[in-house]
């Protein structure tokens, strides 16, 4: 497991010396270190894709709980949109 996480930290020094091959050779998340303290995170993009993807789907179903408590919340009142701007001074 140390071994892993070692693999996975890089100087930045390092990096400036060796993007190109560390980006050509990028399977797993790499942590850039500044005089050992972590700055940046560089992740293959499949796995940036898979992280968004996954972060728009959980969005996705956050939001829909978010609406269906807004929904089922008796004492809510609800505004259409052209009332929220004149309530605001803009129309």
């Amino acid at each position: 497991m140390i071994e892993q996480f070692e693999q996975m930290i890089l100087p930045i020094t390092e990096f400036r010396h060796k993007m190109t091959e560390t980006l050509e050779g990028l399977t797993l998340p790499r942590i850039l270190m500044n005089r050992d303290k972590p700055k940046a995170v560089i992740v293959p993009y499949e796995m940036y894709k898979a992280m968004e993807i996954a972060l728009e789907d959980q969005m996705d179903y956050i939001l829909g709980v978010v609406a269906s408590e807004r929904l089922n919340d008796k004492e809510a009142t609800y505004l259409t949109h052209d009332e929220f701007w004149k309530q605001m001074g803009n129309k």
